[in-house]
């Protein structure tokens, strides 16, 4: 084959091929008809032009420049188009829900540890009144005096704004060190931490109920504990499913078994860490703001468990999702 020969009358193909590959790039509506109709024969052309180089020609550097630009080409052509933003939130937010009604006796598992252990902790406060010393955290006796008064300081919008960033950072953290935990111990940390988040809610109530503000605290929690509280449930929750891996692996290894259940331990991890996102400017802007009434807290609070309550039981049941290797 006479390559200089097959160069010069092959190059035009090439670098108009090249062009439109560069405007499709960039969106392939961007392409006229005739512009797309031509970069379909020149994507024929030039895959004729490859086979041909590698048939009848040693020159790599040749062989591979068509190559690449085949390749990208069809690249293009063959790529799956792209969903509109609207479409693949509501496809995120569907795989949640799912996700959480396939797992759900390891949500209703990791809801039981966490509020079991706040009930257990204030009964066995009242039966045994030394265990206060062991189950309250000498660093939050302060947070502790703040409840027992009964009444909020007031904030300005910056002081909320930056207590908004707080949550923001520190209650996600929590929820990823409870539910990555799990893999690595067995579900044992997740399980010891769901308990100890409870028990201090457990022995807070404790402390209130004495002075007449279990309602006040109650109600003031309530607002962002929707969301906050049901973070930490899904959080442990994922590490109750990565124990669970571990622990009976069935037949596979046990590194397949995590492999199995790592979609949904990903999609429940991931949704804890934004019900702890959705969670922080309601406790820093309304549940500890004094102006607003405390009826107004418990309202807010009833809608916005019986909304996510329909939410997680419905949402995206019309979807036909393929389950995970690990349920099949």
């Amino acid at each position: 084959m006479n390559e200089q020969g097959f160069v010069d009358r092959k190059d035009v193909d090439w670098k108009r091929l090249s062009a439109l590959c560069d405007i499709a790039e960039r969106g392939i509506k961007k392409m006229t008809a005739e512009e797309l109709r031509e970069f379909i024969r020149l994507y024929r052309r030039v895959s004729t032009d490859l086979a041909i180089a590698r048939t009848q020609s040693s020159n790599a550097p040749l062989i591979n420049f068509l190559n690449d630009l085949v390749g990208r080409a069809y690249g293009i052509l063959y790529r799956a188009p792209r969903k509109p933003l609207q479409k693949v939130l509501y496809e995120a937010v569907a795989t949640a829900a799912q996700t959480m009604r396939r797992n759900r006796w390891f949500v209703l598992t990791s809801a039981l540890i966490f509020f079991g252990s706040a009930v257990f902790v204030y009964n066995i406060m009242n039966w045994a009144p030394a265990t206060r010393s062991v189950l309250i955290p000498s660093g939050m006796e302060h947070v502790f005096d703040a409840w027992k008064s009964g009444k909020f300081e007031a904030r300005t919008g910056s002081q909320s704004g930056m207590m908004a960033g707080f949550y923001a950072s520190n209650n996600p953290r929590t929820a990823i060190i409870t539910g990555a935990v799990g893999a690595g111990s067995f579900g044992l940390v997740s399980v010891f931490l769901l308990f100890q988040n409870g028990a201090i809610l457990g022995s807070l109530a404790h402390e209130v109920a004495p002075l007449g503000k279990l309602g006040f605290l109650l109600s003031s929690i309530s607002p962002h504990g929707v969301p906050e509280l049901s973070g930490i449930v899904v959080a442990g929750s994922t590490g109750l499913l990565l124990g669970a891996a571990v622990i009976n692996p069935g037949r596979r290894r046990r590194s397949d078994a995590l492999k199995a259940v790592g979609r949904d331990a990903i999609v429940m991890l991931s949704t804890s860490v934004i019900l702890m996102f959705i969670a922080a400017p309601i406790e820093a802007f309304f549940s500890f703001q004094p102006a607003v009434p405390q009826w107004v807290k418990v309202v807010v609070a009833v809608i916005s468990a019986c909304a996510w309550a329909t939410f997680w039981v419905f949402f995206g049941r019309e979807e036909t999702p393929t389950p995970p290797e690990s349920n099949r």
